[in-house]
């Protein structure tokens, strides 16, 4: 998961987004984005670490949405910006796959691989269908 973090960071600083990654946050406190500043902040301690790479694509997703203000992390898309963020979550790690010659026909394990939470799975089908 290196790799992809290190993609996703790099992704992030191409489109002019920062990136902090910190380790002195609760694990139940959720990674957020600043929009207004360009800066996601990724709690490295999460409690469910296997999502760590999903929550910096989702959060960077906020950012490049133009979303306003302050977004926490959360995967139930309770607003439209939480859905659309999902959406650009997962749309950049299909671009991590295409780039890194990974491919998918599952989007269970899709799901699995990259830690995207399984209430997502619908978005995961209909974006490697390329219907979304």
């Amino acid at each position: 998961m290196e790799d992809l973090m290190e993609w996703l960071i790099n992704y992030a600083f191409d489109h002019h987004i920062g990136v902090q990654l910190t380790s002195f946050l609760q694990p139940m406190t959720p990674s957020t984005s600043f929009s207004d500043y360009r800066l996601v902040v990724i709690n490295t301690r999460w409690h469910k670490p296997n999502e760590i790479p999903f929550s910096l694509a989702h959060e960077i997703g906020h950012v490049m949405n133009g979303d306003c203000g302050v977004n926490a992390y959360t995967a139930v898309a309770d607003t439209k910006e939480e859905y659309a963020a999902n959406i650009t979550g997962i749309g950049l790690l299909l671009k991590y796959c295409q780039e890194h010659d990974i491919h998918f026909t599952n989007p269970i394990e899709f799901c699995e691989r990259f830690g995207i939470p399984m209430e997502l799975e619908y978005v995961a089908i209909l974006k490697l269908n390329g219907i979304m």
